[in-house]
């Protein structure tokens, strides 16, 4: 009989929503760029400032950066008329560890299974 196996996080929808996000090359380069330290520290990029970065336009940064949101790996502060986006360090570590222990689930019942199997085959 196969044994259910129940994930700590209850969160699956949110964890594809993260990999929908990192799914874009556009995207992953924003958060690389997020990512790197400006003298001497991350700050916060305004979607201009981006699009020039990327030499796309302001509203398809725009879009982007709404998708990384949703997913909860930008984070948006406003600053006069403007909004800044930097990257949000803490979801990122969250969802890595969820990552890794759905790893380590998938690492032990494959183990299980094998050894289920060599126990059958003798």
């Amino acid at each position: 009989m196969a044994r259910r196996v129940r994930l700590r996080s209850p969160r699956l929808v949110y964890d594809i929503d993260l990999l929908k996000a990192m799914a874009d090359d556009t995207r992953q380069r924003i958060l690389q760029f997020l990512c790197t330290p400006g003298a001497g520290e991350m700050r916060p990029w305004s979607v201009t400032e981006l699009a020039d970065a990327f030499d796309l336009t302001a509203s398809t940064v725009s879009h982007h950066l709404q998708l990384l949101k949703r997913a909860d790996l930008v984070r948006v502060k406003r600053v006069g008329k403007e909004r800044r986006y930097s990257l949000n360090l803490d979801t990122l570590r969250k969802s890595v560890g969820q990552f890794n222990d759905l790893l380590v689930l998938i690492e032990q019942a494959t183990h299980r299974a094998a050894a289920a199997a060599d126990d059958d085959a003798s």
